[in-house]
């Protein structure tokens, strides 16, 4: 199986969603939206999300680094799939040259 690609995603936080789920803490989805490209459902959790639920609201603009979450090998070819990006780290959108 190859590794997934890592990749940088710059958008606008939109529907943010926060959980605390005891048994795994902290976990957040939400939507990176740019004008003029597709919106990217993301996920993140653990001391990432911790750190974005404290630093970061809904329309803040953020920059951040994972990957695509592969479609489980287990799943039925007619099980609607939407991809999800994963986030490994918070980069700030100084990072990619763009203003806070």
């Amino acid at each position: 199986m190859l590794s997934p690609r890592i990749l940088v995603v710059v958008g606008r936080i939109a529907g943010l969603q926060i959980f605390l789920v005891p048994q795994f803490g902290t976990r957040a989805s939400f939507r990176l939206e740019w004008p003029g490209q597709d919106s990217v459902t993301c996920r993140v959790d653990g001391d990432v999300a911790r750190e974005l639920v404290a630093s970061y609201f809904e329309g803040d603009v953020i920059a951040v680094k994972g990957a695509y979450e592969p479609r489980p090998s287990t799943a039925s070819p007619k099980t609607p799939w939407i991809p999800r990006f994963c986030i490994q780290a918070l980069c700030g959108p100084e990072a990619v040259g763009l203003a806070a």
